[in-house]
């Protein structure tokens, strides 16, 4: 019998996040599952996803990465962002050019598709399959992948997580509520403090409600949108909860953990909302700012949970469009189940039937080579693209040092 293994590869939180669902059916359908983490700074120990692992390893450098391919996998799902799906890939036919079999390539989204964005259905076409959130996002990345005759595999899994399994929220008294904040938008001062004001404002309205701040990732660790995150962003919070005397806290946690436990999510926009619905929550999206591409809530659009600060000081919450609700938050963990079942028959069948050919992507060298400069420099450089920036920096550095 083949064994059943797989391995992951990811990086940062909601990342991580999805990964950890699929990790979990893994294990559940007998996997054993190795894990690479892409952030050499962070602590896999301290996350949910470590009980569906079985290894842990941290690379800094692609060379790094390219050793731990070296094993007989019969999965492999990249859990990382855009081009970084390229630089893997190079590694991937590298390693398993001259082998008899290779494994199945899996990507994916973790969170909020973009329909009016290519770039991430381009960047995952390398994948034998792609799973897929919503149903919208599902009939525009079949367009993309017929039009340009790719033939990578669509699969609707829906929001994948890993605690989808909890009891449902039935009746709900607000207790508890739960303010995500998204680092790189509306965090120009003046949107900050009318968002401040008026959680100190909600927090007078109901004394007797416990309000945390989600904070994104985890304190002091790299997440998916550290580079957008400005140097008072945070303070900013953190005064904001210090003027509320102790009714506003400031949270570092994984959504798994602090979810089940609120009553209400609000956010302007984010992946959290949707995963509230999922766990029977209430949610809203504050609509004070408008709908637009730079906000990232257009998807919100015909849900009715756009709701504007002073409707929600009195408490006007409306219910979720149910149309909506099945095109977002549909999750079925027998379709997760179904897409490993496949995947490690497929990696079998090799043994019979001869190797697959490895899957051709949109992108290619010949006609996007700015995204294919890593290859003159891959294996020694690192993995982390805040590393990169700081390297990129030194070299300037050492430019201008040379010319002066």
């Amino acid at each position: 019998m083949i064994n059943k293994k797989a391995l992951i590869i990811s990086d940062y939180d909601s990342r991580i996040a999805w990964s950890c669902g699929f990790a979990s059916r893994l294990k559940k359908n007998g996997f054993s599952n190795t894990f690479i983490s892409l952030n050499p700074k962070d602590n896999i120990d301290s996350l949910s996803i470590r009980k569906y692992l079985d290894e842990v390893y941290y690379v800094e450098s692609f060379q790094s990465l390219d050793e731990r391919f070296n094993e007989q996998f019969s999965i492999v799902l990249l859990a990382v962002g855009g081009t970084m799906h390229l630089k893997i890939y190079d590694i991937f036919q590298s390693v398993y050019a001259s082998a008899a079999v290779r494994p199945i390539l899996v990507t994916g989204f973790n969170g909020i598709e973009d329909i009016a964005d290519p770039d991430g259905m381009f960047c995952r076409s390398i994948s034998d399959y792609v799973c897929i959130n919503n149903s919208d996002f599902y009939e525009y990345a079949s367009y993309i992948l017929q039009s340009y005759g790719l033939s990578s595999q669509l699969f609707r899994t829906g929001f994948i997580r890993d605690y989808w399994e909890l009891e449902r929220s039935k009746e709900i008294t607000l207790k508890r509520v739960m303010f995500i904040l998204q680092p790189g938008i509306l965090d120009h001062p003046k949107q900050l403090e009318h968002l401040g004001n008026w959680l100190l404002t909600y927090s007078k309205r109901f004394p007797e409600r416990q309000i945390i701040l989600k904070a994104r990732g985890r304190k002091n660790i790299e997440h998916v949108n550290s580079k957008y995150e400005k140097d008072r962003f945070l303070e900013f919070w953190e005064e904001i909860c210090e003027l509320s005397n102790g009714k506003l806290s400031l949270v570092f946690m994984e959504m798994e953990e602090v979810l089940p436990s609120v009553d209400l999510v609000l956010s302007y926009t984010s992946a959290g909302l949707i995963e509230a619905l999922i766990l029977g929550k209430k949610a809203a999206a504050i609509s004070d700012f408008g709908v637009s591409k730079s906000i990232g809530n257009a998807f919100l659009l015909d849900s009715n949970l756009l709701t504007s600060t002073s409707s929600l000081l009195n408490d006007n919450i409306s219910e979720v469009d149910s149309k909506w609700y099945q095109r977002w938050c549909s999750y079925d963990p027998n379709l997760a189940d179904e897409l490993i079942e496949i995947c490690h028959e497929k990696y079998s069948n090799q043994y019979e039937s001869g190797k697959l050919d490895f899957v051709q992507g949109y992108y290619n060298s010949s006609n996007h080579p700015y995204l294919f400069r890593f290859r003159d420099f891959y294996l020694t450089s690192e993995v982390s693209s805040k590393s990169i920036l700081r390297s990129l920096k030194n070299n300037i550095k050492a430019i201008f040092n040379k010319l002066t």
